[in-house]
């Protein structure tokens, strides 16, 4: 009984096995009255988070981790006096562990990776910068806003989502129940992940943060896997794509990111570094190429061009330390 509850990321939980356990409720049971709460009211679900556990016959089940709000949620419908006593005692372990919590001093935890690093570093950027208002941002890299689907990762390396979310899966970071992916509770404090609620019926879908997006490409790179654009074929044809996001220009990468006007053509160098500009056609997934009112070239890029070059001026900003 001194297990009733474990901490996990600085909050107090238990599990759907440890109380069906207590309670000596057939776990399926516990299962199936979570579900049918969480399908009753989406605000149910932060209370719960779905995992899985390898059984007696080496197999993987699903679970639930659930903080105190799901607990008391759950327990509510358990009657008798035995009930009652176990509910004590539970609450009591809530209280010890919580307060156990309170007295620990807070850590900071290094960067392990050049990516946590960099994320280190654009929230230190993000506290001292003043920032543009977010219609100027990028959709997805410089606003951090909103939440991104594996397909549009995915493509970036000339695969599909579904490819994408196998290989994930074969890493031990997603799993499949039913129709939905949802990511182990090893990663699922690390903000990599959110879950699009789709009202009424309460169904979930897994998108990725900003923070996830960086940790699937450094576990694509660590793998040898490159973007569609790094792989050697493409270096001699690149096929033309539809696109029918936004486009930004040098200047506007600048203005955006707070750099001063010199950067301009330090961005176009960088670019030609990358190698995104089309060379066979006027337009790739990257670049394309314009005439200003003027008539002169002018190239413009996607916001998966743009990242590619935000993302090597961090790395610049990094060993700079600006």
């Amino acid at each position: 009984m001194n297990d009733l509850v474990v901490m996990n990321n600085h909050q107090a939980v238990t599990t759907s096995l440890k109380v069906a356990e207590v309670f000596e409720k057939n776990h399926r049971d516990v299962m199936e009255k979570i579900r049918n709460m969480s399908a009753e009211n989406s605000a149910v679900l932060k209370m719960f988070i779905e995992d899985e556990y390898i059984n007696s016959q080496n197999k993987r089940q699903p679970m639930y981790y659930m903080n105190r709000d799901g607990f008391t949620l759950l327990a509510m419908g358990f009657t008798g006096a035995k009930a009652m006593e176990f509910k004590l005692k539970y609450i009591d372990a809530f209280n010890q562990m919580e307060e156990q919590i309170k007295q620990q001093p807070a850590q900071y935890k290094l960067p392990q990776t050049f990516s946590e690093a960099l994320i280190e570093l654009a929230k230190e950027v993000k506290k001292n910068e003043e920032l543009q208002p977010k219609a100027d941002k990028y959709d997805r890299y410089l606003s951090n806003k909103g939440l991104i689907t594996i397909t549009e990762i995915a493509k970036e390396y000339g695969m599909s989502g579904k490819k994408l979310n196998q290989f994930l899966h074969d890493k031990g970071i997603i799993y499949k129940r039913g129709s939905k992916w949802f990511i182990y509770q090893k990663y699922a404090n690390e903000r990599y992940v959110g879950y699009e609620i789709h009202l009424p019926e309460g169904r979930r879908s897994l998108k990725w943060t900003p923070e996830g997006e960086m940790f699937i490409r450094e576990l694509l790179e660590n793998n040898n896997i490159k973007p569609v654009l790094e792989q050697p074929q493409q270096l001699t044809v690149q096929e033309t794509v539809k696109y029918s996001g936004k486009y930004y220009t040098a200047s506007s990468i600048a203005y955006n990111l707070g750099l001063s006007e010199e950067w301009i053509m330090k961005i176009g160098e960088i670019a030609n570094g990358l190698h995104i500009k089309p060379r066979f056609s006027n337009e790739n997934i990257y670049c394309r190429k314009t005439l200003n009112d003027n008539g002169f070239p002018r190239w413009e890029y996607t916001q998966y061009g743009a990242a590619l070059i935000e993302n090597e001026i961090n790395k610049f900003r990094l060993v700079k330390q600006i």
